[in-house]
């Protein structure tokens, strides 16, 4: 007791270790300094600026580079990995959030890993309201959204993070249907609805897409006109949507909607409305209420990609060894 709040007092302290030594012989030495069992911390090794779980017992620190993490926590079991999860909001300005960390076994199903994921967040307290039937899990692809895992699937445990989204809408039942969000611009009003979805299951006929937004806002066909899909998140000002994007509808000639995969973002409008005569004033407005969204939206996009790299749940204790002097270091 005395030797951990002399721990929790001091930036460093310095021990002699054996590199020789192996993880389960390492793990028991630290035992008296962390105050917890072997089976209650983790230890990582360092390598190119990234932490990896140092998974073998019997492996020796010889080759284990320089520097050690040792965090709280259960360690892996054979078949598991850790996971980062990211809660996505589509339609809020600060889209993405840092979860927690979850651990997944080799062949877990999608459908019970949701349900694992559910009860974990109730233990923790975690602020959003998750139902099996009204969420998915997407493939995080650095920030950008990607794949969603359909129910019968398996987990890849080779993924290290997934979006966690919660629906108001269907979900996709299959791998060959694509997602797509889907944002109605009304010109008559220069101003956007907010982010809805759409199921695809032919993304090459531009009429079934056609069809599709019809069904969603009650617009008729012939008088739908949508854009290509571009990448979430999307940033364009409401002065610019009408002429700075090209618009196809069921009239047009053939072209590539741009929909190639899951997450993808169209605009559409009814085109019998007319593009609403701005005063400087509004013009004015519109620009300032942009620009702060803008200024928030790029923070929040930066701080997404860091959390990718840097976010950890746990306080961790630093172990920095050189030539058999480990440096311990407790944040």
């Amino acid at each position: 007791m005395y030797l951990r709040e002399q721990l929790c007092q001091l930036k460093e302290i310095q021990v002699l270790v054996d590199k020789r030594i192996t993880l389960t012989q390492f793990k028991e030495e630290l035992v008296p300094l962390i105050g917890v069992p072997p089976t209650g911390f983790i230890v990582y090794e360092i390598s190119g600026n990234e932490e990896y779980e140092m998974e073998e017992l019997d492996e020796a620190l010889e080759y284990s580079g320089s520097k050690l993490i040792v965090r709280l926590g259960r360690p892996l079991r054979k078949g598991e990995k850790r996971i980062k999860l990211y809660l996505l909001q589509v339609n809020n300005t600060e889209f993405c959030k840092f979860m927690m960390e979850s651990i997944v076994a080799k062949n877990t199903p999608v459908r019970e890993f949701k349900k694992q994921i559910i009860e974990e967040a109730k233990v923790q307290g975690i602020d959003c309201v998750l139902e099996l039937d009204k969420m998915r899990l997407r493939i995080e692809r650095r920030v950008y959204i990607g794949t969603i895992y359909p129910d019968d699937e398996l987990i890849d445990t080779s993924d290290k993070e997934l979006y966690v989204e919660p629906l108001t809408g269907p979900e996709k039942k299959y791998r060959r249907q694509i997602q797509v969000y889907v944002i109605r611009w009304r010109p008559s009003q220069c101003s956007v609805d907010p982010i809805e979805e759409i199921i695809l299951d032919n993304t090459y006929d531009p009429k079934h897409v056609i069809e599709k937004l019809s069904m969603l806002s009650g617009v008729p066909v012939k008088y739908i006109s949508y854009t290509q899909g571009r990448l979430f998140p999307v940033e364009i000002s409401c002065l610019d949507i009408e002429n700075k994007l090209k618009w196809y509808s069921i009239t047009s000639d053939t072209y590539s909607s741009g929909l190639y995969d899951d997450g993808r973002v169209i605009y559409y409008k009814d085109n019998r409305e007319t593009m609403k005569e701005l005063t400087d004033k509004e013009r004015s407005e519109i620009q300032e209420a942009e620009e702060a969204r803008s200024h928030q939206l790029v923070y929040t996009y930066q701080d997404c990609i860091c959390l990718l790299k840097y976010v950890n749940p746990y306080s961790a204790i630093i172990l920095d060894y050189q030539d058999q002097n480990l440096l311990l270091l407790a944040d």
